[in-house]
């Protein structure tokens, strides 16, 4: 499969990445969807493993919404950012807990994703010539 056919136009990452700062804002804030509390591995649970995985897919987005690596790095932040304020403000939310173990898959997720993310980047730089770092 050809990297060019995974390009998106930069204006298509900008809106899945907006988008996706939205659905987390209202999964986080606004929703009544709680996963069922179901350990996985010692103190882990499907609620942190669904913590990672919204911000691994937020931080793989990042790197490929925003074409300069500064850019992309102030977005990871923000992120990261986002991530720890929303698990803060969730102590005033009826029926929401702050969980530090929520708050750290919410990190590694981004390390992850970013990682993916500026990967995924650097090959897309290498099929389109000419592009920006």
């Amino acid at each position: 499969m050809s990297l060019q056919r995974f390009t998106f136009p930069a204006k298509g990452w900008y809106l899945l990445f907006a988008a996706g700062i939205l659905v987390l804002l209202h999964l986080s804030l606004f929703s009544d969807f709680m996963p069922p509390y179901k350990r996985l591995y010692g103190q882990i649970t499907l609620d942190n493993v669904l913590h990672f995985a919204a911000f691994a897919v937020l931080g793989t987005v990042a790197p490929l919404a925003f074409r300069m690596r500064n850019k992309a790095m102030l977005a990871l932040f923000f992120l990261l950012l986002l991530g720890f304020f929303l698990e803060w403000l969730q102590i005033y939310i009826p029926n929401r807990r702050c969980q530090l173990l929520d708050a750290v898959g919410n990190g590694l997720g981004l390390l992850f994703g970013g990682v993916v993310g500026f990967t995924l980047r650097r090959w897309q730089l290498r099929a389109l010539p000419g592009d920006v770092t």
